[in-house]
């Protein structure tokens, strides 16, 4: 049996784990990310590298910003900046084979792997968090795009190219949960589990911005599936765990699809369900390459879009 070091580097929080072949998850640790420098943060990752070392088989690592297919470098970084020109293998004091990958297409492969795409053949993944990442499988390809940006979908415009008219910021989890928890004066403006009690006890307000949350993404999902035609779309990030944001989100696209008969009589509907892997997803999906070659014949590619 294989054991792999899974690491998900994020602004806030470095979380790493052991994971087998098999997908069990053996043990997980979470941290506070180092973001003093770039040579502190690399210097924690060779700790840890070195204190599992001799049990892992290989290391993957989910991280912000674009991965480069062939070089494996890192651009912009994200949250991260200092994570900018980053080659991994060159700053990881191993020998072990390294697998760098995108935070959401490391979602989109872990889903591939183990969760809701495990049985699709085209399907689309959407990270709903601070803004919108995602992972587009065609013929169980994760796409990549010729510049190596397919998927950057909180890029969408619905008019200027500002935030506020940015699919990642008008579909943002992290903003739904800020604003309802700022309207309510509550102390802390990111307690999720409070603003989804909101919402279930019907407070108006925080109604109507569920509301109007579950539409901009359905619309998202409504306009890929236009270009697309896959047969799921996957709902992931933390918010995925409330059974009310995906049943929310089909509401919404049931509704928008009937104020057009031409359209609901032509476009088939694609499924919206939930992650499997929900906060998890991101440490499967950085050592799942290794599995889904061997296992699958997956080769990874980049294709043009």
């Amino acid at each position: 049996m294989k054991i792999y070091l899974a690491f998900d580097i994020g602004g806030t929080k470095l979380k790493y784990a052991l994971i087998n072949d098999q997908g069990q998850l053996l043990k997980k640790y979470s941290e506070d990310t180092i973001l003093t420098s770039k040579s502190a943060f690399i210097n924690r990752l060779n700790q840890i590298v070195k204190r599992f070392e001799v049990q892992a088989s290989g290391i993957g690592i989910s991280v912000p910003g674009k991965i480069d297919a062939q070089t494996q470098e890192v651009s912009f970084g994200g949250s991260l900046p200092f994570l900018n020109g980053v080659i991994f293998s060159k700053l990881l004091d191993t020998s072990l084979p390294i697998f760098v990958e995108n935070d959401a297409k490391a979602a989109t492969l872990a889903e591939m792997w183990l969760g809701s795409l495990k049985d699709v053949d085209s399907g689309v993944m959407l990270v709903l968090g601070t803004a919108v990442g995602s992972g587009i499988m065609l013929n169980r390809q994760l796409l990549y795009g010729f510049h190596q940006q397919a998927g950057e979908v909180s890029f969408i415009s619905s008019g200027q190219l500002d935030k506020e008219h940015m699919v990642g910021s008008q579909s943002s989890a992290v903003a739904l949960i800020q604003d309802i928890a700022q309207h309510e004066n509550l102390d802390d403006i990111d307690d999720g589990q409070t603003v989804f009690g909101l919402i279930k006890e019907g407070n108006s307000y925080a109604l109507k911005r569920f509301s109007g949350f579950c539409q901009n993404v359905a619309l998202l999902i409504y306009n890929m599936q236009t270009i697309l035609d896959v047969e799921q779309f996957v709902i992931g990030g933390g918010i995925s765990q409330q059974n009310i944001v995906v049943k929310g989100i089909n509401q919404a696209l049931n509704n928008l699809r009937q104020t057009s008969s031409f359209v609901s009589e032509t476009l088939k509907t694609p499924n919206v369900v939930s992650s499997k892997l929900f906060n998890d997803a991101n440490l499967y999906g950085a050592i799942s390459y290794f599995e889904l070659n061997e296992n699958r014949n997956l080769n990874r590619k980049v294709e043009n879009i």
